[in-house]
């Protein structure tokens, strides 16, 4: 699949996987999706041994998913992890599941996926090995047609970018943030999608909101999710507001939670919200949309990576190891001496900033090469390293 690209957009146009309904792949994954902690251990196991023997990586997706919980904390899982299924990153995916039944449930929501996709119960296997030994075949099939796709050009606005911050103190409000939210500006203008998440982030922030917000509707339907989760996370006497900034932050430097927040609201720029999400809702359209998380960030990640985000922009002071395997994540500093440290799991240094030698612009400009650079292929340090979890959150007690 081609795409004419004109003149204008070719600065920001970057090699990737044309998939169907407009959607473009940063990678071409074949990935063993395991629907159950159940069967996460065959799922892991087929994924090495297949790529170890095939010379092809394989993508295994797994988390804590569990049987048994109530209907809309179920609904919520089982939403995500097809979500995750049809993520443009994957190319075609082995789908694993405990027992029959679930089989054909699942066989039955993918049914209208656009990417080979094979469903196996580990129970309709006579042993461990032989569950296993389905596995690989199933993922012989699927990787035949995974080898013919080519990247092809394609343009900037078809990304979908998600945003997290990790390990903050000064530098994060005066550079990693600043200079994600300067690309952030460009990147909107130019048609791409940007998720923020983690709500308690943003609480003493809502002033922010109102003033960037498309309509007074969409920062109503933001600012009630801060309350909300305000409120929640008071109920057994202890306020937010007291217990955040955490340990690291505080050793950073930061003092307050209103400090903390309008350092981590700068990695949105300028730009305006154009609406709210509830965890992994996909976006109907371009802009800036505010998702409504925990501020966990393995979990608020895997939100965004769910609602299509293909790439992740990870600012940080201190370091802080998450990221998501299926959306390459990118991380930004410019603290000295973390870079210094932690120089093995740092994508974008902006030391320089504070150093003086490069100016915001300058910063934005590396950030915007890290991107492309990524979704053409790059390997960022996250997957270099094959970190990463999926994590979904549950609102309702499980018992």
């Amino acid at each position: 699949m081609s795409i004419s690209i004109t003149a204008d957009e070719a600065a920001l146009t970057f090699a990737g996987y044309a998939r169907s309904r407009d959607r473009v792949g940063v990678r071409n994954h074949l990935a063993v999706v395991s629907t159950v902690a159940l069967s996460n251990r065959i799922a892991v196991i087929a994924a090495q041994r297949f790529g170890s023997k095939e010379q092809q990586p394989v993508l295994a997706v797994h988390g804590q998913f569990q049987r048994g919980l109530q209907t809309p904390d179920a609904r919520l899982q089982d939403r995500v992890i097809a979500q995750l299924v049809d993520h443009p990153n994957i190319g075609a995916a082995l789908v694993l599941c405990h027992d029959r039944r679930a089989a054909q449930a699942w066989q039955h929501m993918l049914a209208q996926a656009d990417k080979p996709i094979e469903v196996l119960a580990v129970m309709d296997s006579q042993g461990v090995q032989h569950a296993i030994d389905r596995a690989l075949q199933a993922l012989g099939r699927l990787s035949v047609p995974l080898k013919q796709l080519q990247r092809v050009a394609c343009r900037f606005s078809s990304l979908s970018i998600a945003l997290e911050c990790g390990g903050s103190d000064a530098s994060s409000s005066v550079c990693s943030n600043p200079a994600i939210g300067r690309f952030v500006d460009a990147a909107v203008a130019h048609g791409a999608t940007v998720i923020v998440s983690e709500t308690a982030e943003f609480i003493g922030g809502e002033e922010l909101v109102r003033n960037q917000s498309v309509t007074p509707e969409v920062a109503q339907a933001i600012v009630e999710r801060i309350a909300a989760t305000e409120a929640r996370m008071s109920k057994d006497g202890d306020s937010y507001r007291g217990i955040n900034p955490t340990a690291e932050n505080i050793e950073a430097g930061l003092s307050t939670l209103i400090e903390k927040t309008m350092g981590a609201v700068c990695k949105i720029g300028n730009s305006r919200f154009t609406g709210c999400l509830s965890f992994g809702q996909e976006p109907t359209k371009p802009g800036l949309y505010f998702m409504d998380t925990p501020f966990f960030s393995p979990c608020s990640i895997t939100g965004m990576v769910a609602a299509g985000a293909q790439i992740t922009l990870f600012s940080m002071g201190v370091f802080n190891p998450s990221g998501n395997p299926l959306a390459p994540t990118i991380k930004v500093c410019g603290n000295p001496q973390t870079v210094e440290h932690w120089e093995d799991g740092i994508d974008v240094d902006l030391s320089g900033l504070i150093a003086g030698a490069i100016d915001l612009d300058q910063a934005a400009q590396k950030v915007r090469q890290a991107v492309l650079g990524a979704a053409t292929g790059a390997i960022t340090k996250t997957e270099a390293w094959g970190e990463g979890q999926f994590i979904v959150p549950q609102f309702l007690p499980s018992f």
